[in-house]
């Protein structure tokens, strides 16, 4: 006598189509890909340069002011090949003059700065503060991180100093305009 075979339970038939759903379901689920690593690079820019343009000039009055900024940099990296890069912003102060002071924290600015291998790097300083000295040198000490390219994700410390070698500017016409001594720039891995 054949034995008949025997049916699933309806517990049985609701637990095989639940299995079923949940494997159809997980197969059809996009995971998400792995966490993107920026490759660390190591970019000391020791020597360098800066010019900034104030609009409108200095004075000894304190007022709003434009900072147009060119920056110009020497560099070594052994892991970018990175040997020179430059960059151009704009900081717009509410209120500075030529007297003594200091200034923090500065309001947050972006700059991108072009690397000689083609490649960039967008800087957001967060933190950046600016010494005015009574001779009129401005010391100005910027930390930030790499918002994209080159560096993704690494911190960058920036110091420049800039004198003022026109002392009377600020009593006649005002300073209108100051080149760095000093102009260097660090990019380390966190």
């Amino acid at each position: 006598m054949r034995r008949r075979p025997s049916r699933p339970s309806p517990r049985q038939r609701l637990a095989a189509w639940a299995a079923a759903a949940l494997l159809a379901l997980g197969c059809s689920v996009a995971l998400p890909a792995g966490t993107a690593h920026a490759v660390p690079v190591d970019i000391t820019c020791l020597t360098g340069s800066r010019n900034t343009v104030y609009t409108p000039p200095l004075t000894y009055t304190p007022g709003p002011t434009s900072l147009q900024i060119t920056d110009h940099f020497s560099c070594a990296s052994l892991l970018s090949g990175v040997s020179s890069g430059s960059g151009s912003y704009t900081v717009n102060l509410p209120s500075t003059s030529c007297l003594a002071s200091v200034q923090s924290p500065l309001s947050s600015n972006t700059a991108t700065y072009h690397w000689n291998n083609g490649t960039s790097s967008t800087i957001s300083f967060a933190s950046s503060t600016a010494v005015r000295a009574a001779n009129g040198t401005v010391t100005v000490t910027s930390i930030g991180a790499v918002t994209s390219g080159l560096g993704l994700g690494q911190t960058v410390t920036r110091v420049t100093v800039e004198p003022n070698l026109n002392l009377t500017a600020c009593l006649t016409g005002g300073l209108s305009e100051t080149n760095s001594v000093l102009n260097t720039l660090i990019i380390a891995p966190v």
